[in-house]
């Protein structure tokens, strides 16, 4: 299987490269494939003829995109849908990857895939955005994630081990609840979805739930370290962007399409702490 996959420098990018080395991967730069310019997209496409294209590329920071939409909006959405004819045009599938944050997070019970969405930020809609944009391609895939982090990249494990490294007081909100989830388990479960022709909309969440200040808790409890870390409210620590307060994702779905190799976030987090590098396939 030929595979392109976008964002080569992003976290989820790097697992990909390291689950999926069995098929024939290119990752070209970001300068090369530019999600900003259609016309790049295309050339990309239909040079390196591939048969799936997997989107990791987003512009994620969810505060800037609330003052800076218009980029949101295309990276987000509009590249999505230029991706999709590029892909259409190949015959080539189309695995968008998406987020919690399409729903407003007033739910109280695991949202399904066919649950109504009501994003609350710019980032949720234009992802929403995203998912119907690359829903014109016939053959697609849109996996819905969230909390996403592994060992490297600029993520909320490396955010609380760096500041517990410099002795800083850490408040971390406990009143948003959801599924962390580490991009080698997404990575192993999307090349099972893609090996297996899974379409649609499929939830891609580590089992189980927590709060950012659990996953803080687990994190220094999993590498051994005392931190000064408290609980806080979302009020305590005001952001641009609403979150959404429930975000925890169902996964009947995906169980009933094919494998299942999503763990428990515990056990996907305990991997990640005793094998931070890794280079073995799923």
């Amino acid at each position: 299987m030929r595979l392109l996959v976008t964002g080569a420098s992003g976290q989820l990018a790097q697992a990909i490269r390291l689950v999926w080395a069995d098929h024939d991967l290119v990752l070209p730069e970001e300068s090369l494939l530019d999600l900003s310019r259609q016309d790049a997209i295309h050339s990309v496409v239909a040079g390196v003829r591939p048969d799936v294209v997997i989107n990791c590329g987003a512009f994620t920071q969810v505060d800037r995109c609330e003052t800076e939409a218009d980029l949101a909006h295309l990276i987000n959405a509009t590249a999505v849908g230029w991706l999709a004819d590029a892909c259409e045009a190949q015959g080539a599938m189309l695995v968008q990857i998406s987020t919690d944050y399409v729903f407003d997070g007033t739910g109280t019970r695991p949202y399904r895939e066919d649950d109504p969405t009501n994003p609350v930020s710019v980032y949720g809609r234009t992802k929403l955005e995203g998912e119907r944009q690359a829903a014109r391609c016939s053959r697609h895939l849109i996996a819905r994630t969230s909390w996403l982090y592994d060992a490297w990249g600029k993520n909320f494990l490396n955010t609380m081990l760096n500041a517990a490294a410099q002795g800083k007081s850490l408040r971390v909100v406990d009143d948003q609840r959801g599924a962390p989830t580490t991009c080698r388990a997404l990575a192993r479960q999307l090349k099972v979805a893609a090996e297996q022709c899974w379409q649609g909309i499929v939830h891609t969440t580590c089992a189980g739930e927590t709060t950012w200040y659990g996953f803080a808790q687990a994190i220094f409890e999993a590498k051994g370290l005392v931190a000064d870390l408290s609980p806080c409210t979302t009020a305590d620590y005001p952001t641009p962007a609403r979150r959404p307060a429930y975000s925890v994702l169902d996964a009947a779905r995906r169980r009933s399409l094919g494998r299942d190799l999503m763990p428990a976030w515990q056990e996907a987090l305990a991997e990640v702490i005793h094998h931070p590098e890794f280079a073995k396939e799923a």
